[in-house]
């Protein structure tokens, strides 16, 4: 019980502060807007650069959290792009998206903050490593899905593009300069630390604010079916198998598999629901997203007590 009081709650409960300011209008779209920019491009990349920069060396290489955590993740996404495209006859750019929804973790703007108030700064490099997996990985393979049967090229040369611009993209640079740091045994000059530490130390408050006015401003819509199907993948489905992974294919350390675990239960990030605007396709990503926020005040209470 103590966990849900003095971790779940808060934190939360910040994310509710969001929602309602958006709602009663005192945070309006344009104040929203600039809120994320410095949460996307200041305040969350500083903490990224802190938090892997600092890691050891053999945390950032774990093949057990890559077998654990991602392994099972893409047994979903293909699971449920199958699905979509064999069972449901849709194309491949709607059965990707929901493949996404099923599998992509809001590890940014809730992951980081919820592991490092749960358990410490060390336990928040489990969603560092899944965003950067995402990043590379799942994120690059819809988006070729959506766009591959209609540009110059096909999948691949959509695939390769993608990739390609993964690397603008400001986490993801923090995530390497933080590595490269960590395998240098460099530290940041003292006025740049201090600068990041003051940045970093907004990121967390910020980022559930921004998610709040995010999840406001949200429409619903979508088929109840759908939406349950994978969201209890989601928030169910992927840490049952984590669990499976480690307790009967690669048993790692607890403090690595209550991380990875926390990381698989997390809500469908909003990402999903921005990239489904953009293609005019599937719909109810919406509504999985705000479904998943909600479920899981739930589920990651549940999951917390437990691992407490």
């Amino acid at each position: 019980m103590r966990v849900i009081l003095e971790v779940v709650l808060p934190f939360f409960a910040v994310i509710a502060c969001g929602w309602l300011a958006f709602r009663l209008g005192a945070v309006d779209a344009t104040t929203a807007k600039g809120l994320n920019a410095f949460v996307y491009w200041f305040a969350l990349p500083a903490l990224l650069v802190l938090k892997v920069g600092a890691a050891p060396i053999e945390r950032l290489l774990d093949p057990g959290f890559l077998v654990i955590y991602f392994g099972p993740a893409m047994i979903i996404y293909f699971t449920i792009l199958d699905y979509g495209r064999l069972v449901r006859r849709d194309d491949n750019g709607t059965a990707a998206l929901r493949a996404l929804a099923a599998t992509f973790p809001n590890s940014g703007y809730m992951g980081i903050p919820l592991l490092i108030a749960s358990f410490g700064p060390d336990a928040a490099l489990a969603s560092i490593l899944a965003l950067l997996l995402d990043q590379f990985v799942s994120i690059p393979l819809t988006v070729a899905l959506i766009e591959g049967g209609g540009q110059r090229g096909g999948f691949f040369a959509v695939l390769a593009r993608t990739l390609k611009g993964v690397f603008a993209n400001p986490l993801v640079l923090a995530v390497l300069i933080g590595a490269l740091l960590a395998l240098s045994g460099q530290s940041l000059p003292g006025p740049v630390r201090g600068l990041a530490e003051l940045l970093g130390g907004a990121a967390s408050p910020c980022a559930l604010f921004a998610l709040g006015t995010a999840l406001a401003s949200v429409p619903v819509t979508g088929s109840l079916g759908e939406v349950s199907l994978v969201a209890l993948v989601r928030l169910v489905a992927h840490p049952l198998l984590v669990w499976f992974a480690a307790m009967f294919v690669h048993p790692v350390p607890f403090e690595v598999l209550r991380a990875a675990l926390i990381t698989a239960a997390l809500p469908t990030a909003a990402t999903v629901f921005v990239m489904a605007q953009r293609a005019e396709r599937f719909p109810s990503s919406s509504t999985i997203v705000l479904v998943t926020h909600a479920a899981s005040i739930l589920t990651l209470s549940v999951l917390l007590v437990w691992l407490s």
